[in-house]
């Protein structure tokens, strides 16, 4: 549908008196959004929405990718911690007193959560050790990323953490 715009402009040097009518045509809704700025906020918008998008997504991801480290470095030092002790869990069911390398991986399970981390726990000496011995216990955890994005386009990020401590001098 054409659009035909009129209005009334005074000639110069007539002194206001006579007027001159004038007409235009604006076109269709299409030539109007090409020839003027009217659309330019709304394409400017959609370029930019992707890049502040990853953006946001990208601080989510690493933010829960250094949670998961510092998860598994707090799970490692309470296992240290625990494991420096020379203390050892109880089975509820018999009573009996669990292996003290089974209490320490026991404590790293507790202390992480939903981190799949419990397969490559590494306790040296394989028994905890005696008194004054060090005591090592380190863990190995694959991140996988969360968001569908970049779960395929980078690589399963791997980690080891690791903590020494020396044993008190407690009785075995």
């Amino acid at each position: 549908m054409a659009m035909w715009k009129t209005w009334l402009r005074a000639e110069p040097g007539a002194g206001g008196s006579q007027a001159r009518e004038s007409a235009t045509y604006r076109g269709s809704a299409t030539h109007r959004l090409l020839r003027g700025s009217h659309g330019s906020g709304l394409v400017e918008f959609a370029l930019v929405l992707p890049l502040i998008a990853s953006l946001i997504f990208g601080i989510f991801e690493f933010g829960r990718l250094g949670l998961s480290h510092l998860t598994a470095q707090h799970a490692v030092a309470e296992a240290a911690r625990y494991a420096v002790t020379g203390q050892q869990f109880t089975d509820p069911d018999t009573g009996e007193p669990i292996p003290r390398i089974e209490s320490i991986r026991q404590v790293i399970r507790e202390s992480v959560g939903p981190l799949a981390i419990a397969d490559s726990i590494v306790v040296d000496p394989p028994d905890g050790g005696g008194p004054d011995e060090i005591v090592t216990v380190s863990v190995s955890f694959t991140y996988r990323y969360f968001l569908p994005g970049l779960k395929d386009v980078l690589p399963p990020v791997d980690f080891t953490v690791r903590t020494a401590m020396k044993n008190e001098p407690f009785p075995r």
